[in-house]
């Protein structure tokens, strides 16, 4: 699907910050990224028996996302969760709810973001589905969208856009990279995007206002 990795930012600037989850759901394991198709799991809030479910029928370089309600009173995913995650391939977690043993999990180098971590562990009471379409962070997401998180946060590119996407994240990256380019021979970036007749304009209004 992706032959190389795109920061979460390109994505989000190509979606016009669309389909950008909650600035709330953060990277638990600092300097890792994922990105891969959704497998998405639907659980009741406190209950972590459907994540178990999902780990028995995810596929490699799928990313796991877990709507857990935002629940902050029992942890989605933990150490031994994240160790058969590694064992299975999967390529990030991204979980709408708790999450704990960060140090295992950092240990592991899993990629895996949440909104709350809690050393308390979710209850196994019900089983929610898999497979279907949730809301993450605020956003909708299907099995099959294109996940892209790291630090920055996450991005969720639905499945009918990809192509679209990619291609615009590509042509985000090489502009970017010649504007850097110009930045390090002396511009300012404000010249650079028509930015400063307006700040000088604004600086006018307000010298004139005193």
């Amino acid at each position: 699907m992706m032959t190389e990795y795109y920061a979460s930012a390109n994505a989000s600037d190509a979606l016009n910050k669309t389909s950008t989850m909650d600035a709330a759901i953060k990277s638990v394991n600092p300097g890792t990224r994922a990105a891969g198709p959704a497998y998405t799991v639907d659980c009741y809030p406190g209950s972590i028996i459907t994540c178990h479910k999902a780990l028995g029928e995810v596929k490699p370089g799928q990313v796991l996302v877990i709507n857990g309600h935002g629940d902050p009173t029992g942890a989605m995913f933990g150490g031994l969760m994240s160790l058969e995650a590694v064992q299975r391939g999967v390529a990030g977690v991204v979980v709408d709810g708790a999450v704990r043993d960060v140090d295992d999990i950092r240990e592991l180098g899993l990629p895996v973001f949440a909104r709350h971590i809690t050393p308390c562990v979710g209850s196994n009471r019900t089983v929610g589905s898999t497979g279907n379409p949730i809301v993450c962070g605020g956003v909708m997401v299907r099995t099959g969208d294109l996940i892209i998180a790291d630090d920055d946060g996450v991005v969720v590119v639905p499945e009918e856009r990809i192509d679209e996407v990619l291609e615009r994240i590509a042509a985000i990256v090489k502009k970017e990279e010649s504007i850097a380019e110009k930045v390090r021979a002396g511009a300012h970036i404000a010249d650079l995007a028509g930015m400063s007749e307006a700040i000088a304009a604004a600086q006018a209004a307000a010298e004139s206002r005193r």
